[in-house]
């Protein structure tokens, strides 16, 4: 009987949540200073907290027991988790939950020792943080977990990654991740997560028949463990991460064990572990990539219904939103959310019992529960917590953090990067800082607005990339050199036309590799993937008929990302797309041409932002053979359509000029060669008046 219960106990699927956010070997201050209050895990996204989605994670992959590590603000977790579908008072609950606090508790490090001490982890558990984002099933990867530690009594753990190929928006700054395992069994050979621009492998990899190396996964911190981990932790008392273990296991002579990995495909997977994160999971997740875990479904039924709207839109059907009031895509509308008329709401989520006065902008922010933003302000990539009072006329510009409970100052413009606090920060020097006293000062920026300023802990760093990233708070997306920006005017003269469509397409009676004829003219799915997206966000705008440029180009930069295109197939896909946008090429010349203009003028900003860059404007003209080739009705008009571009300074005359002189196409030279002699004309005209003023 007593074999049969133990049996029992080691079919039962235990997961431990470490719910505090911990940076190597401090807690996480990403968010200061909204975790001053409560733990990270608890902010909220489209309608629930980050734990919630965790927990959900954990239940589609068929866990049983869950024990939640907690240190700083126990009380909130243990208080949400009486009210939610998670407590065993609720009869549908799918496993048990407890917890365990540890106040002194400072790094994973001491967590996983403590874990230890306390013995109650015998069997092989799921250990993940409680600010993953994921709708992975994890009993697959539980199960192969099983085979591997059967065929190798020395496996200790194996680590869940998701792929995450160059480029994509969730590979953040300073966790850059590269690995070695053998190609057969898939244990771990090498491990290096940093911003390093290099690698350098061990000469011992070559022992190995085959290795696989990965430059192209993510690492959302979902690790199936042995007890044996815990011990580790306990004999290292110096090792205060996971990363930091990994390493000592896969590179100490001292330490018989080893590490095996496992890649997911095709599920979403991310830890929230910076606001720049924070935000990008939001929009992965009103774009339904964590399906079935979406805005509207809820396991407690407690809420309002949520509706789905048009463009990722999510509205509870106790939001009111006043007519003139214009809800972009990528937003969530929380409970009883009140917005004025003249307002404009886009990719951002207000949870339940915000306000916001009328004629105010709200984009790429997260305003939390029972805050008020006044009239006639403009919030821009910030999050704003609970409790807040934004007056009016304020302006709150990018990468802004307002902390629970603050008030601000009306008409005025909080820069970007400032971290606000309801409370003045002690300096740990004045003795008569009394708490009366501390609520009668005024703070920098309003009443209960006071600087809040995030110490960088005193680290050594290898160069000075890490340093940044330690400074870094915010977290950003992790691009490398050859990726470049945009918009930027350092664009590298190599990349020229090498890029184009042109240059890519295939010659004459060559086939593709899947032995179909080349249809697309070389055009690969990255660039038609990403073509689509372009498209998309245009027909969005022009639809809510609020075009707004500095919107679209982050949409834009994102698919980028997305879909590894480079600077050049970006340009040559904005202008197809704008030149495209609902045009119907059967139309005489005449009637063309005045759809192309009409396009043209709706999105100059947008066509100006992009030839910017040093070489947009060659991108730019290196596709016209390509588009008349795709739409040949072009050709009758395109002199005109360069002419238009070049009057509004989206494409120059020395550009044109240099584009032109190349060109091989005759077809295309004699259409244009008219507005290229007015061009000519036009320039020894003014050449030739410069020098009649100098000889005056």
């Amino acid at each position: 009987m007593g074999n049969k219960d133990e049996m029992k106990k080691e079919d039962v699927v235990q997961a431990v949540i470490v719910a505090d956010s911990f940076n190597s070997e401090s807690f996480n201050t990403s968010f200061a200073p909204l975790t001053k209050d409560g733990p990270s895990c608890l902010l909220p996204l489209a309608g629930r907290p980050l734990l919630d989605y965790t927990l959900q994670c954990l239940a589609k992959s068929g866990v049983q027991d869950v024990i939640i590590y907690l240190t700083t603000n126990s009380s909130k977790v243990k208080s949400w988790l009486k009210t939610s579908p998670w407590d065993s008072n609720f009869s549908a609950a799918p496993f048990t939950v407890s917890s365990i606090v540890n106040e002194d508790c400072r790094s994973f490090g001491d967590a996983m020792r403590d874990l230890y001490d306390k013995g109650i982890l015998r069997h092989d558990f799921i250990l993940v943080s409680g600010d993953l984002v994921s709708n992975l099933n994890l009993a697959p990867y539980l199960a192969k977990h099983k085979q591997i530690m059967a065929k190798d009594k020395k496996a200790i753990m194996t680590s869940v990654y998701s792929k995450g190929y160059q480029g994509n928006p969730l590979r953040c700054k300073g966790s850059e991740l590269v690995l070695a395992t053998d190609k057969e069994s898939d244990e771990v050979l090498f491990y290096q997560k940093s911003n390093a621009k290099t690698t350098l492998f061990p000469i011992e990899l070559f022992q190995h028949d085959q290795v696989n190396v990965y430059f192209d996964i993510l690492d959302s911190g979902i690790y199936i463990c042995s007890p044996i981990l815990l011990s580790l932790f306990s004999d290292n008392f110096d090792i205060q991460d996971m990363d930091r273990m990994v390493n000592e296991i896969i590179e100490s002579e001292l330490i018989d064990s080893t590490i095996y990995m496992q890649v997911s495909n095709s599920d979403f997977s991310s830890r929230v572990s910076n606001p720049y994160l924070y935000g990008l999971v939001h929009e992965k997740v009103l774009n339904r990539w964590v399906y079935p875990i979406v805005p509207e479904r809820r396991i407690l039924g407690k809420t309002d219904k949520v509706c789905v709207l048009n463009n990722s839109v999510y509205k509870s059907s106790s939001a009111k939103v006043a007519k003139g009031t214009c809800i972009g895509q990528n937003t969530y509308l929380g409970n009883r959310v009140n917005i004025e008329p003249g307002c404009t709401i886009n990719r951002s989520s207000l949870e339940d019992e915000v306000k916001i006065g009328e004629n105010t902008s709200v984009s790429g922010s997260i305003i939390m529960r029972n805050s008020m933003i006044g009239a006639k302000c403009i919030l821009k990539d910030c999050l704003v917590g609970e409790n807040v009072e934004v007056p009016d006329g304020v302006e709150i510009n990018g990468k802004v953090i307002v902390g629970h409970h603050s008030i601000l100052h009306p008409e005025q413009s909080i820069p970007e990067g400032t971290r606000i606090s309801s409370v003045k920060e002690s300096d740990g020097f004045s003795d008569d800082e009394g708490e009366g006293q501390v609520t009668m000062l005024e703070g920098e920026y309003g009443p209960c607005a006071f600087n809040y300023v995030v110490e960088d802990e005193d680290q050594d760093f290898e160069d000075e990339d890490e340093k940044d990233v330690g400074a870094s708070n915010w977290g950003e997306v992790y691009v490398t050199d050859d990726e470049g920006s945009e918009l930027s005017d350092d664009d590298d003269d190599n990349n020229d036309l090498n890029d184009s469509w042109a240059d890519n397409e295939l010659s004459d009676g060559e086939e593709l590799e899947d032995g179909m004829e080349n249809e697309e003219d070389g055009e690969h799915d990255d660039v038609k993937n990403f073509k689509r997206e372009v498209m998309e966000s245009l027909q969005r705008a022009e639809t809510d008929g609020n075009i707004v440029t500095d919107n679209l180009v982050l949409e834009i930069n994102s698919s980028k990302h997305a879909w590894n295109t480079t600077l050049c197939e970006v340009n040559q896909c904005v202008l197809e797309s704008v030149l495209t946008l609902g045009t119907d090429y059967t139309l005489p010349p005449a009637k063309l041409l005045a759809k192309l203009k009409a396009n043209i003028m709706k999105f100059k900003q947008l066509l100006l932002k992009y030839s910017q860059s040093k070489s947009g404007q060659d991108y730019y003209l290196s596709s016209v053979p390509e588009l008349i080739k795709r739409f040949p009705p072009i050709l009758e008009v395109i002199a005109k359509v360069l002419h238009l571009l070049y009057e509004l300074d989206i494409l120059g005359e020395d550009a044109i000029l240099k584009w032109s002189s190349k060109l091989q196409d005759t077809s295309i030279k004699s259409k244009i060669q008219g507005f290229l002699d007015w061009l000519d004309e036009d320039d020894s005209d003014e050449s030739g008046s410069s020098e009649e003023e100098d000889s005056d």
